[in-house]
């Protein structure tokens, strides 16, 4: 119970504290009434005061050469690769080339083993040889002496005949008697037809030596030389194709054979490349085309030379558009005598649609548009003032202005998205 009631007393005694601090709070207000009329005099006064300089980040206007470009991306080609074959048959003797050897026009590269060829061309040349001198002698007739023997062959082919004929008879005879086999008949009319022919070949052969070739003889006589002479020249050739050589000047990129193996006209012996000049094919969109023509000039860059710009040139265009991106294969040629580009690299190439030397350029963030009128804030004594502009070429980053502002003035390049005009600034470093 004494616990209670001197917790009791406590809490009485705070309230009485607290009730007198109110009461004094209420009699300080109504003492001056006049205090808040009093303090709203410099609220007014913070009011009316200046607002504070924005900061913002500058430039200056420069004089420059600008481009306006279409970009794409393509991959390095070979101006031109060529897979050689050999146009001979044989087994290959040698081959002199190893991938990333440069040839010449004309150079020997290998050589197939040719003694078969070679005996095919003089056995061609013998040929011509027989049938050339025959013409001769048709031409320039015969002696008495090569008379008389061609007489002589007629009558001696004569005899032959008629005693294969006989023989023959006596055969049959004896075949029909069943005292010769089949085989012994056979042979007996061999004979006979073996004579006659013979026979008939002695009387023509007479014939000529008497009276001369006839028309048909000595045009007969005369498709056998041809086709001879056809021959021979075909041998020759075949054995000149038996050394291989480069179809043009460039880079081995492939080799595909080694000594040893048979090779056909169907082998890729190896592939060659022409790297002098390469070629870069870019697809380009059908919004693009129409500014896109041959000789334009063209900036590759490739990742191995980040910091090297290679000129180019367009050489032509496709026809035709891709139905499924709408976009035109550009060709472009590209002198590579140092070799630097290799086919396959990845490239990018700005093409030059126009170029501006000594335009008046700001980066492409200094400048505002509104609609279709594009301004910059030019920077005087600490405010910026706003300047609408004519904007001229354009690329990624920069900006042509036509004449309304001087080179080398200062305009503001960040902070001016809220910027009014005649504000005060504040450049920030």
């Amino acid at each position: 119970m004494i616990v209670l009631a001197v917790i009791l007393l406590l809490l009485l005694a705070a309230g009485g504290l607290y009730y007198q601090s109110q009461t004094a709070l209420q009699a300080q207000s109504t003492d001056a009434p006049t205090q808040p009329q009093a303090e709203s005099k410099p609220s007014a006064k913070k009011a009316k005061k200046a607002p504070k300089p924005r900061p913002v980040h500058v430039t200056q206007v420069q004089r420059g050469s600008i481009q306006q470009a279409i970009t794409a991306t393509g991959d390095i080609l070979a101006a031109a690769k060529v897979d050689v074959y050999s146009k001979a048959e044989g087994r290959l003797q040698s081959i002199q080339i190893e991938p990333g050897d440069q040839v010449q026009h004309d150079q020997i590269i290998a050589r197939i083993d040719d003694a078969e060829l070679r005996a095919r061309m003089e056995r061609a040349a013998a040929e011509l040889d027989v049938l050339q001198a025959e013409w001769a002698q048709m031409q320039a007739g015969e002696r008495p002496e090569e008379i008389a023997r061609a007489a002589e062959n007629v009558r001696r082919s004569r005899a032959e005949w008629d005693n294969a004929k006989l023989e023959l008879e006596r055969a049959k005879a004896l075949y029909d008697k069943g005292l010769f086999a089949t085989q012994q008949l056979d042979n007996a009319k061999l004979r006979t037809t073996q004579a006659r022919a013979a026979h008939a070949m002695a009387e023509k052969q007479l014939r000529i030596v008497r009276t001369g070739a006839r028309v048909e003889d000595r045009q007969a006589l005369q498709a056998q030389l041809r086709a001879a002479e056809a021959a021979l020249r075909l041998a020759q050739t075949q054995l000149q194709n038996a050394v291989i050589t480069a179809p043009m000047t460039g880079i081995i990129s492939h080799r595909h054979v080694d000594p040893g193996a048979y090779i056909t006209d169907n082998t890729v012996m190896a592939t060659l490349v022409d790297m002098q000049t390469v070629k870069l094919k870019v697809p380009i969109g059908e919004r693009d085309l129409g500014h896109i023509r041959p000789g334009l000039k063209a900036h590759i860059r490739v990742d191995t030379y980040p910091d090297h710009v290679f000129p180019g040139t367009v050489a032509r265009l496709s026809p035709t558009l891709d139905p499924a991106n709408r976009s035109a294969d550009v060709e472009i040629v590209i002198d590579n005598s140092d070799l630097r580009l290799k086919p396959g690299m990845f490239a990018k190439v700005d093409l030059i649609l126009r170029q501006r030397d000594d335009a008046l350029l700001v980066p492409r963030q200094a400048v505002q548009s509104q609609g279709e009128v594009a301004s910059v804030f030019v920077v005087k004594q600490g405010k910026a003032y706003r300047h609408e502009v004519t904007l001229g070429l354009q690329n990624g980053s920069q900006v042509e202005i036509l004449g309304q502002i001087d080179a080398g003035a200062t305009i503001v390049l960040a902070g001016h998205h809220e910027l009014k005009d005649k504000a005060s600034i504040i450049v920030v470093k």
